[in-house]
């Protein structure tokens, strides 16, 4: 940066000889006799000739493409060259502002403070004129320059535009072409935040202004919201933000007005300007109100001498400062003509202390234009380089965006081919995700969660058989499993406890006529049915679930896969609904069977597993049933231990091997015999009907939900679709492209036509 800024503006700011601009009426007013005239004032009858040239002509143009890569965005890939205007509200920056564009911007309070404005001066054309545009920003992203005036061929229409431009931006919620024709007062009205919520207080959005001005200079410039301090705390750091962001990039000259009658100490604009540019390379001081001094303010004009010529090393400037006396308000309000406010700062700075003194070549608005004008075209010709490759890349992730949109469809587009090929990829997709096959298979785990916590609640019913007279004897519940372990539960996860006195209980109010001796079988079925409560209401739940699942998926898919044609998508979306209904009530009716299979008569053809997990579960709850304390059991006490080992080795000795637990199947509990017996046959058939229910209704679901829903989805689309008598006409209305992917290739053609002109010109331009 040092290179490129420092080859124009000399040590404390001391330029080399060059031309000046015109002011709005071509000579500048009349000439002033006094002999200290400004080099500008000298030269200006070259200026003609020098605004003519092909080098000016190129310096333009240069302009020009940097102003056209900032309206297609392409701020995302490079930092582009600009100057950057800060300071504080009531510096003077909007009379600045006016001075140099010869437009009058907004004043009322507030208004002109909230958002940036930029403002481009080209003195191409043979006429002046104006247009208004707005720069939009969405997360971040500069989404590029959208118009918003007509062209203004008065200077005096200017002002209203850009009240309605800063209307749309802080007004979002309000459709811009609502405010085209706003009047002044109407604006004021929509945007007063006291009045509407919805109205933004402050925004990044941009307005920018581009004028024409054959009699102005070649100029580019950003007016940032002026930093404020009686606002509330979030609003402040907003605009300081806000302005340290723009002045951050090595690539912007920052511009900080300061008014005469403050101190450069406690300025907060300079204090933000030199964190950002610590060595004051790129930083340049415009000294404002200097009229505001009154004449015993000795020191502060003494101070103001030592900083334009240097001597005050704390706030020395490597571009160095300016002093501009603009027009007060009393001359405003006079409609004080440009020229005349021209030739009253001439006279102010001739007889004026200290600055009749200073180097003329640092006093009054044109020689700030013209140093300014002429520092960033160097800046931008260094830039040349990265703004060719900015161009290329902006054009490159143009057209990648264009080739992710669908292919454009025009009436000789075959509306049939469109609707089949929706059809056919959300089919495809759809059984992608349903089969686990997608690359995303969160549809598939959902499932897979759904059916375990199935398996979960099923289990959560196993009959808590106590093998004890009291349960209240316990430390809690025990847990019973088939390997001998025990595990002490909480009572709200396990189903209620059954004693051998519950189920005595039970043998006697089922016995009949029975002879001696025999169970009575419908006592095991009720205790079969007790447990069996509640797997209607787990499968119910398992089923919704999934189906919602499903259905959410679904239309996910359809959205994406439909959502280019919005018309063909709310068509589609009721016929898939219907689809599923369909395919959920042949679910349903077919769970619905499985569970009747399971209500009485109970039975299993698994005979095998049947008797033999009896045996083991009569052992084991004999053998719990044989030691008193429970909660001895498990601990297996040595002396307890040693006796079962003497147990089975003399059974062993008799050719008789068995192990731990059905050493107690050998016990004779007379006195509870039917009771573990009614126990053992209970669970065991839990056990086997667990598994077998368990696994059975997710394998349903999958195959009469699932699986029948995708295999036929695509047959009953097409169906529904293209097997009609008016298919052809009906398709054709379904195929209406979204509008915002119409809108969105629309914007990205015209950004592509635009990048592929600006990024020609920077190829062949040459300075």
């Amino acid at each position: 940066m040092s290179g490129r800024l420092g080859g124009w503006l000399g040590r404390n700011g001391s330029r080399r000889s060059k031309a000046k601009t015109n002011d709005e009426n071509g000579d500048g007013g009349a000439s002033d006799t006094d002999s200290r005239r400004s080099s500008g004032e000298r030269n200006r009858a070259d200026e003609a000739t020098l605004g003519d040239s092909e080098y000016a002509r190129k310096r333009r143009e240069l302009l020009k493409l940097a102003r056209s890569l900032e309206d297609v965005g392409a701020r995302s890939v490079i930092d582009m060259p600009r100057i950057v205007v800060i300071g504080a509200q009531s510096t003077g920056k909007s009379s600045l502002v006016e001075a140099v564009t010869g437009i009058n911007v907004p004043r009322d309070s507030g208004t002109c403070t909230r958002c940036p404005m930029e403002c481009t001066i080209l003195t191409s054309g043979s006429t002046w004129s104006c247009q208004v545009s707005v720069r939009r920003f969405v997360n971040g992203e500069d989404k590029g320059t959208t118009s918003f005036s007509p062209k203004l061929l008065y200077r005096e229409d200017v002002e209203l535009w850009i009240r309605r431009a800063q209307a749309a931006i802080l007004c979002p919620h309000i459709p811009a072409e609502n405010l085209r024709n706003r009047s002044r007062e109407e604006v004021k009205e929509l945007t007063d935040i006291t009045k509407d919520a919805a109205v933004l207080k402050f925004t990044r959005d941009v307005v920018v202004i581009d004028i024409e001005d054959p009699k102005g200079a070649d100029l580019s410039f950003v007016d940032l919201p002026g930093l404020v301090q009686n606002e509330e705390a979030d609003i402040v750091a907003l605009v300081e933000t806000l302005v340290k962001d723009y002045i951050q990039p090595e690539s912007t000259v920052i511009l900080v007005t300061l008014p005469a009658t403050d101190d450069l100490e406690n300025h907060k604009a300079m204090r933000f300007a030199k964190e950002a540019d610590p060595a004051g390379q790129r930083t340049i001081g415009v000294v404002t109100k200097p009229d505001a001094l009154d004449e015993g303010a000795t020191g502060k004009r003494d101070n103001w001498r030592n900083i334009f010529e240097g001597k005050v090393s704390q706030h020395h400037l490597q571009k160095g400062y300016y002093c501009v006396r603009l027009p007060s308000d009393k001359e405003r309000f006079a409609n004080v003509s440009r020229r005349r406010a021209q030739e009253k700062e001439r006279m102010f700075f001739s007889e004026t202390a200290p600055w009749r003194n200073l180097d003329k070549d640092r006093l009054g608005v044109n020689n700030l234009v013209g140093d300014i004008s002429a520092l960033l075209m160097v800046i931008i010709q260094g830039a040349l380089p990265k703004m060719r490759e900015a161009a290329a890349e902006c054009l490159a992730n143009c057209i990648l965006e264009l080739g992710k949109l669908p292919p454009l469809m025009t009436e000789d587009s075959d509306a049939t081919a469109e609707v089949v090929r929706c059809i056919f990829q959300f089919c495809d997709t759809m059984s992608k995700v349903v089969h686990g096959a997608a690359e995303d298979r969160s549809f598939v785990h959902a499932c897979r969660r759904t059916f375990l916590a199935f398996e979960a609640a099923i289990r959560a019913t196993t009959p808590n058989f106590q093998p004890f007279e009291q349960v209240e004897a316990l430390s809690g519940f025990i847990s019973l499993t088939m390997d001998g372990d025990t595990a002490r539960l909480p009572p709200p996860l396990q189903a209620p406890s059954v004693t051998l006195t519950d189920v005595r209980q039970i043998i006697e109010e089922t016995t009949g006529w029975e002879l001696p001796g025999n169970v009575p079988y419908e006592a095991k079925e009720r205790l079969i049915k007790d447990f069996m409560t509640h797997w209607p209401a787990a499968v119910e739940n398992c089923f919704n679930t999934v189906l919602q699942e499903l259905r959410s998926r679904m239309l996910e898919e359809a959205e994406n896969h439909f959502k280019r044609f919005p018309p063909l998508a709310r068509h589609v979306k009721p016929l898939l609904l219907a689809h599923l209904a369909h395919s959920e009530a042949h679910s349903r009716d077919v769970l619905r069977k499985s569970i009747e299979r399971e209500v009485a008569p109970y039975g299993t053809q698994n005979v095998r597993q049947f008797r033999q997990q009896r045996s083991r579960w009569l052992a084991r709850y004999k053998a719990v049933a044989t030691t008193r304390n429970a909660r001895q059991h498990p601990e297996y006490a040595e002396p307890w231990y040693t006796r079962e080992q003497k147990a089975l080795s003399a059974l062993a000795e008799l050719g008789i091997r068995i192990s731990r637990n059905e050493l107690y199947g050998l016990v004779p509990l007379a006195k509870y015999e039917d009771e573990l017996i009614v126990m053992a046959d209970v669970r065991t058939y839990f056990e086997i009907t667990l598994d077998r229910f368990s696994d059975d209704v997710p394998e349903e679901i999958k195959a009469n939900l699932l699986l029948r829903f995708v295999d036929s989805v695509q047959d009953h689309l097409v169906d529904k679709l293209l097997r009609t008598a008016d298919a052809a006409e009906v398709l054709q209305k379904l195929v209406e492209e979204d509008p915002e992917i119409k809108r969105k290739r629309a914007m990205l053609r015209d950004r592509r036509k635009r990048l592929v002109e600006i990024k020609a010109r920077l190829d062949k331009f040459i300075l």
